[in-house]
């Protein structure tokens, strides 16, 4: 007999006292989620009502569907006007419930269209609230939307500067939903109930009985800090605010993370940002709750903190971020925040004694925070090489019979009548000490398990699967884990160790720099007041601009101007090269998918490149600047041709074309050859690499920049250079002869001189011919490429002469910066080589390849250390000592008269003249007039091996041209003239390096008034008058460029001679009336006098120059801002 079938009950379903608010607002992407999230929870709310702020998508017509049919979730939906405020629909539903029902419940369950919580979320945080009465509002920990693995908000609190604070770092895990790999429970899961200052609106649980003693959130804030606002005056009117996180919610987070738009609390017709308004509203919820003197004493301290901030995000180009700092400055100041009045209306006088955020525990989170970011940054790099740690990779689910502790357990001390306790000190938990890092599920393959470039795969299968999510990686980010990774991060240890290689080279070398191409350098003033001049005191005196050089080595000892000015900064150049140049080359390759040690090497065979040693043995600041600065202006080209493929969409490019531009322009300031060497690279590559479609705009305009842009910034620098080749070919620096150099030499990477070894750059050139016979790549190419061009500038340098600025037979240039690109381009190819996996362009010898990898490191090591051996027992030669100092009484006469020194050549110098100083760093570096060169030589022919009346003549030229002293090559020399000259010469204190010095016995000085006899011979290009003693000069207390003087009545004819070189741009008044400039003595400015009494000026006009200096110094500061690299996207 069949028994008939019992009738089965339906489950009774459980609610709560409480009311459930549900605002929604364009929320239609997560709405659904959210309601199924609500109708799954284990204790449901007695109550549910739906408040639709204007939306203008699906939202609605998924609200109507949840309030009908009999399975409905919610008993009502409310509608509000689009700039209705998340307060005031939470307000219009608790009013609307208890017109309704009476009593909707003893509490309220806030919740946005975009969170949704745990089945036992609700029931959890009520457990929590029946066993602590003086708890007036409760929250559930906030996890990621997307990975519910991730924790983004264990509580709310808030700093001085009215920033939220949620005490959660990025990748920071909720551990109740993993455990370690041996299935034991982590220790700092989120567990412990914790007292804070305020919790997040999404999923908060208030008391109605507080929610109407508070007046619910404050309408002045109608979308963002309401909950903090809320919570801090929850906190003053005695009332605990707990965070429990025993009870979870998901969160998007979308209006603060500018997923959708914001229209509460708009103006009509102005429209606030969401950055904006929050930063707002997180001060005026600051000034608003804070103590009478923190109101008194914040209003400058922020008004002056949100305009640094401004500035400071204008710097970086994020022009969102400064202007809310700006809006919420104007939204203070201008009254519109009723600070006083809302100020009058709160009351309580309860403590949020550590639950404020102080600065000490803002500093110790951004402590953390950095380091949390070196080791995360460590794991991505790893992860995209395909390793990644074999430590906690693979946590298992907990559990199911693990319970979250609930009840007094998961309340903190206090919480409950009676008890005792102290608060947090910082009124958030402290952060978790392991973090999760979430990368590509394919990182983790092996390497022969990775898919073949060729097909390449679809990104959705076939069978309709979606791709994988990125999976999480747990890294410790303990106090040691940190200082592990930054003590033992290769570029910490690189830039150790080269720093005691270049002690070690330069032991000898310390306390004189000057030698080789680097004359004395000149003080920080002097050095500006050189390159603003616009004429300059050299070789006679010249209009030409002067070196860009000066203006990057004036800058920079502007920076260094504490620790010596242009001294420290050339004893930065020179003695930091090595650790410069190594630590440059590293970061310019972290783009390049290899392993660090491996760049690490690379770095240091770079830095100890043997041209490289000779060049800072020879004080070559041209070979110097190129050696630190190439690696990250390629790298930079690199990246500008290849990024449009990698971040479309991405305005990352600006910064890097303007940081390539900048180091570019500082190459061509020393360097021209390198500077065209480099620009050809970018338009080779323009052309020859493809770029993304849509790209082409962008491609353009990185290259205008890097081609135009350092132009701009070298002005007029670059007009000196197109009218003299030799510029580019001999680069800038003291003209000094250059020895021939072998082939032998060349391929050994040693540009020949002193400072390095012959051939121990061939072990680059060797490592790179192996990679290409046992790896060939086709990211070998662009390296190739570079050497390519660096050969044809070596090619060009050593096989065609140029005639210097300094006059004088064609030189050839030195192959260091050539065989700098060429040894760059060789490394990078090598470089290439060793990326895993790289695509090859014939098939790679497999047979032994871990043998063969690991012979390859075995000997890379050691090439390394030979030439770090090679930097530092040759490099050790010092320079030819050839510093040109004069005697101190000298000097100071030399400053008081403004009269010239000559410098006869010595050691195949050139002959120099300098006004008012010794020769300098840059002198040899200015053009100087067409006959400016053939007159110092005939000049020094004459006073070295002329006859008696050739040297007479020769010193009285000399003296007319402004000359006091002239330094002689040496002691036989000077015996000589002194025989020749008899009275016309004196003698003077030698020179630091023993050279002898006469002083000129001719009447003489800058400026001189000629009689009417002596103006003739002047203007028919006679010689000047030998005889000492002869009339009819006066000197005249006057120096070019810019000389005015009263003359007084005299005959007809006087001329007024300056010893200035005669060249276009002189301007000469008298009277106030414009006279023609005529030429004395062959090559001096001269004007002619009047008979009666008058002012006259001579000058150099200097409008022109001002205007490129104008350009030029707003070019600069433009690429610097620009520079600086932007916010990265979400």
């Amino acid at each position: 007999m069949t028994r008939p079938a019992s009738r089965v009950a339906p489950p009774t379903v459980r609610t709560a006292p409480a009311l459930a608010v549900v605002v929604c607002h364009d929320g239609d992407e997560w709405l659904g989620k959210t309601l199924a999230a609500l109708r799954a929870q284990t204790l449901l709310p007695r109550h549910v009502l739906a408040v639709d702020t204007g939306s203008r998508d699906d939202t609605r017509a998924l609200l109507d569907a949840a309030a009908d049919g009999p399975d409905k979730l919610l008993d009502g939906v409310l509608t509000l006007g689009r700039k209705a405020g998340f307060g005031e629909a939470v307000a219009t539903a608790v009013d609307h419930a208890v017109r309704r029902w009476g009593d909707p419940g003893g509490w309220v369950w806030l919740l946005h269209d975009d969170s949704a919580p745990e089945p036992d979320c609700l029931a959890t945080l009520l457990t929590a609230a029946d066993v602590a009465p003086r708890v007036g509002v409760l929250g559930p920990l906030a996890l990621d939307w997307t990975d519910p693995r991730l924790v983004v908000e264990a509580g709310l609190s808030t700093d001085a500067s009215g920033h939220r604070q949620t005490g959660i770092r990025q990748g920071e895990l909720d551990w109740s939903r993993l455990s370690g790999a041996d299935g034991s429970e982590p220790a700092d899961r989120f567990e412990q109930s914790t007292e804070v200052l305020a919790v997040s609106s999404a999923g908060m649980l208030v008391r109605r009985e507080l929610w109407h003693q508070l007046d619910g959130f404050d309408p002045a804030l109608p979308l963002l800090r309401d909950d903090i606002d809320f919570g801090w005056r929850a906190n003053r009117a005695g009332k605990v605010v707990l965070c429990v996180p025993s009870a979870r919610i998901r969160h998007v987070r979308a209006a603060s993370r500018e997923f959708r738009g914001v229209d509460a609390g708009q103006h009509p017709r102005i429209t606030v940002s969401a950055p904006a308004m929050d930063r707002a509203a997180g001060l005026r919820t600051f000034l608003v709750n804070c103590s009478a003197l923190s109101f008194v004493l914040g209003l400058p301290r922020l008004t002056v903190l949100c305009l640094l901030r401004a500035v400071g995000f204008a710097m970086q180009r994020r022009m969102p971020n400064a202007g809310a700092e700006l809006a919420a400055l104007r939204y203070l100041l201008s009254g519109k925040a009723r600070l006083r009045e809302a100020r009058r209306r709160r009351s309580g006088r309860g403590s949020v004694r550590g639950l404020f955020t102080s600065r000490l525990a803002r500093l110790r989170g951004a402590v953390r925070r950095a380091g949390a970011t070196i080791v995360r940054r460590r794991i991505e790099a790893d992860a995209a090489l395909g390793r990644l740690p074999t430590v906690e990779t693979r946590p298992r689910p907990v559990t199911e019979d693990g319970r979250r502790p609930v009840g007094p357990d998961a309340l903190p001390a206090g919480a409950l009548p009676g008890r005792g306790g102290v608060r947090r000190a910082s009124g958030l938990r402290r952060p978790a000490e392991r973090i999760g890092v979430v990368v590509p599920v394919e990182a983790q393959l092996e390497p022969g398990l990775r898919p073949s470039p060729r097909p390449r795969p679809s990104p959705t299968r076939r069978d309709g699967e979606v791709k994988p999510a990125p999976d999480l990686v747990f890294v410790d980010v303990s106090r040691r884990t940190v200082l592990r990774q930054i003590l033992l991060a290769p570029p910490l240890l690189l830039f150790v160790g080269l720093v005691l290689l270049a002690l070690a080279a330069h032991v000898g070398r310390f306390g004189g720099l000057e030698g080789g191409r680097l004359l004395p350098v000149g003080d920080l003033g002097r050095i500006w007041s050189e390159y603003l001049a616009t004429w300059h005191p050299v070789a006679g005196g010249t209009a030409a601009p002067a070196p860009a050089a000066l203006a990057v080595l004036g800058s920079l000892g502007a920076l260094l101007w504490p620790f010596g000015g242009p001294h420290a900064a050339v004893g930065l150049l020179v003695y930091g090269d090595l650790p410069l140049a190594g630590l440059l080359a590293y970061a310019a390759t972290r783009s390049m998918p290899v392993r660090r040690w491996v760049r690490a090497l690379v770095a240091v065979a770079y830095a100890a490149m043997p041209a490289a040693t000779a060049a800072v043995a020879q004080s070559r600041l041209d070979a110097i600047v190129v050696h630190i600065l190439l690696p990250p202006v390629l790298a930079g080209i690199a990246a500008l041709l290849v990024r449009g493929r990698q971040e479309r969409g991405s305005t990352a490019w600006l910064s890097t074309a303007a940081g390539s531009a900048f180091g570019l322009a500082v190459i061509g300031a020393f360097a021209p050859l390198v500077h065209l060497l480099l620009v050809v690279t970018a338009l080779a590559g323009f052309v020859l690499v493809p770029g993304h479609r849509g790209d082409g705009k962008r491609r353009v305009a990185a290259l205008f920049a890097i081609v135009l842009m350092p132009l701009a910034l070298l002005l007029p620098w670059p007009a000196v250079v197109i009218q003299h080749p030799g510029v580019v070919l001999q680069g800038v620096g003291a003209t000094v002869p250059e020895e021939p150099v072998s082939i032998t030499r060349l391929i050994g990477l040693a540009p020949g001189g002193p400072g390095a070894w012959p051939i121990l750059g061939a072990v680059v050139v060797l490592a790179v011919l192996a990679g290409l016979v046992l790896r060939p790549a086709r990211a070998a190419l662009p390296g190739l490429g570079v050497v390519v061009l660096g050969v044809g500038a070596l090619v060009l340098v050593r096989s065609v002469p140029a005639i210097p600025l300094t006059g004088g037979p064609a030189l050839h240039g030195w192959s260091g910066p050539a065989l700098l690109v060429i040894g760059w381009g060789l490394l990078w190819a090598l470089l290439g080589m060793c990326r895993p996996n790289a695509q090859g362009l014939v098939p790679v010898l497999k047979p032994s390849a871990r043998t063969v990898a690991r012979v390859a490191a075995v000997a890379g090591a050691a090439a390394v250390l030979a030439l770090c051996v090679g930097a530092v027992v040759p490099g050790r030669a010092t320079p030819p000592r050839d510093r040109l100092v004069l005697a101190s009484t000298l000097t100071h006469e030399l400053s008081l008269t403004q009269r010239s020194v000559l410098v006869l050549p010595y050691d195949g110098s050139p002959a120099r003249q300098s006004a008012g100083r010794a020769p300098e760093f840059g002198d040899d570096d200015f053009a100087p007039t067409p006959t400016t060169p053939g007159r110092f030589a005939r000049l020094a022919g004459q006073l070295m091996t002329g006859d008696k009346q050739g040297v007479r003549d020769a010193l009285a030229e000399a003296t007319a041209a402004g000359v006091l002293f002239v330094v002689l090559p040496d002691r036989a020399t000077a015996d000589r003239l002194h025989a020749m000259a008899n009275d016309l010469i004196a003698d003077a204190p030698a020179t630091s390096d023993g050279r002898p010095v006469v002083r000129m016995e001719l009447n003489g000085g800058d400026a001189v008034l000629l009689s009417p006899e002596l103006a003739k011979r002047a203007v028919s290009g006679l010689s000047p008058p030998s005889a000492l003693g002869t009339g009819g000069i006066v000197p005249v207390a006057a120096s070019p460029p810019d000389l005015a003087v009263r003359v007084s009545d005299g005959p007809s004819g006087r001329l007024l001679v300056v010893a200035a070189e005669e060249e276009p741009g002189w301007v000469a008044t008298v009277g106030g009336r414009q006279v023609p400039v005529v030429r004395a003595w062959g090559h001096l400015v001269a004007v002619a006098v009047p008979t009666r009494a008058a002012d006259v000026r001579i000058e150099q006009p200097t409008a022109l120059r001002s205007v490129l200096l104008l350009v030029q110094g707003a070019m600069v500061l433009f690429t610097l801002l620009t520079a600086i690299p932007g916010r990265k996207g979400r």
